[in-house]
């Protein structure tokens, strides 16, 4: 088993918050469609022995390639290895999402929507630099649904620096009455190199207190319960038969092949990833040899036990110690701290496996950090 992962390096508008790798010069796009699809023909030969099962589009924004590019590409990953598909998901932003533009996407083959709301308050996606509106998000997903889409999943942030003490509870009353079946809710951080981290060094912006973000991430997991939403991973909320298969097999140390700029891959005990550059990545393509501009690494057992534990203990199902024994060679139950974490009410037991209670997990590294080895 295999999953794909495509990263789309193009976005309309730089957000105020967001350090992944992307460009808002977007006259490169058919090229980088052509470069992405030499990518997968000269990669996935080597992936002859595994079948795939997950395919994801992410970014920057995939939506706007439009289904065709996006059609074009699944078409070069369909051709050149083995699919026992099972989810395609696409990462949109709502304002590429009007009626003909879903209609296309549906019927390219694209089964589940990761729509990009962060938030229905005007002046908190005015200070994210958002383009769409509320208007705009919520008819995108009601009319997905319409289109017979089978999973919708939204974004939402929460933990920021703006908007009034209601917002976040009024983003969650929005975002549960529509019509999908999984929701990503994510604390908002400050990168260096984003607007909002040049805002907080200037003294323009102060970051929110602790108290505000862990009462926030209470009112989430309230509402999320009401809702009859399981909180499977950290961030992550899911109806029944919602969880997002793609970002689990992440979870469970499955191997994935990443394309793109900037895309990672790994297939234990290896991991290699794409330089952040489009002009190299394109260069790449054109001379025929993606290496030059990969770097990698080879996991040791430490690295592969201290990984399982990071994504592990995210989730509400933790980590079974017998199986990490057999993965890593490290014993679990010889860690010092285990029991000391368990008398604070950091970590639990549950059905034979160790993990963190959901009130704890935002403290969730700092928790993981006395574990590892």
């Amino acid at each position: 088993m295999a999953g794909l992962y495509v990263h789309v390096p193009f976005c309309a508008q730089a957000c105020s918050y967001c350090d992944f790798h992307f460009t808002t010069r977007l006259d490169d796009r058919k090229r980088m469609v052509d470069a992405i699809i030499a990518e997968l023909q000269a990669t996935l030969p080597a992936w002859s022995g595994h079948t795939f099962k997950t395919l994801y589009f992410g970014g920057g924004t995939p939506s706007i390639l439009g289904a065709n590019a996006i059609g074009r590409i699944a078409e070069a990953a369909f051709q050149h290895a083995d699919w026992a598909l099972e989810e395609w998901t696409v990462e949109a932003n709502p304002e590429d999402l009007d009626a003909q533009g879903l209609a296309a996407l549906k019927n390219v083959g694209v089964d589940r929507l990761s729509v990009g709301i962060q938030s229905f308050d005007p002046d908190v996606l005015a200070w994210m630099r958002r383009i769409h509106s509320a208007e705009t998000a919520e008819f995108a997903v009601r009319k997905a649904a319409e289109l017979g889409f089978e999973h919708i999943s939204l974004d939402l942030m929460y933990g920021l620096p703006v908007g009034d003490e209601n917002r976040w509870k009024e983003d969650l009353t929005r975002a549960l009455a529509l019509p999908a079946d999984h929701l990503s809710c994510y604390i908002l951080t400050a990168e260096p190199r984003t607007l909002y981290g040049h805002q907080l060094d200037q003294g323009k912006l102060s970051a929110p207190p602790d108290e505000q973000v862990v009462n926030e991430y209470g009112a989430l997991c309230a509402a999320t319960a009401e809702a009859g939403l399981e909180h499977y991973e950290v961030s992550n909320f899911a109806r029944a038969g919602g969880r997002s298969r793609h970002n689990s097999a992440y979870w469970d140390g499955t191997p994935y092949l990443g394309v793109g700029p900037g895309a990672h891959s790994f297939m234990a005990p290896k991991r290699w990833w794409n330089a952040r550059s489009n002009a190299s990545f394109l260069r790449a393509a054109e001379q025929g040899d993606f290496g030059d501009q990969r770097s990698s690494e080879a996991l040791s057992a430490t690295d592969r036990f201290n990984e399982a534990l990071i994504t592990g203990l995210r989730r509400t199902e933790g980590v079974h110690p017998a199986s990490l024994l057999q993965e890593t060679g490290i014993d679990l139950l010889t860690q010092d701290h285990i029991e000391a974490l368990i008398q604070r009410g950091d970590c639990e037991w549950h059905q034979g496996r160790l993990r963190i209670p959901e009130p704890r997990w935002p403290m969730g590294d700092a928790i993981t950090l006395e574990l590892m080895r």
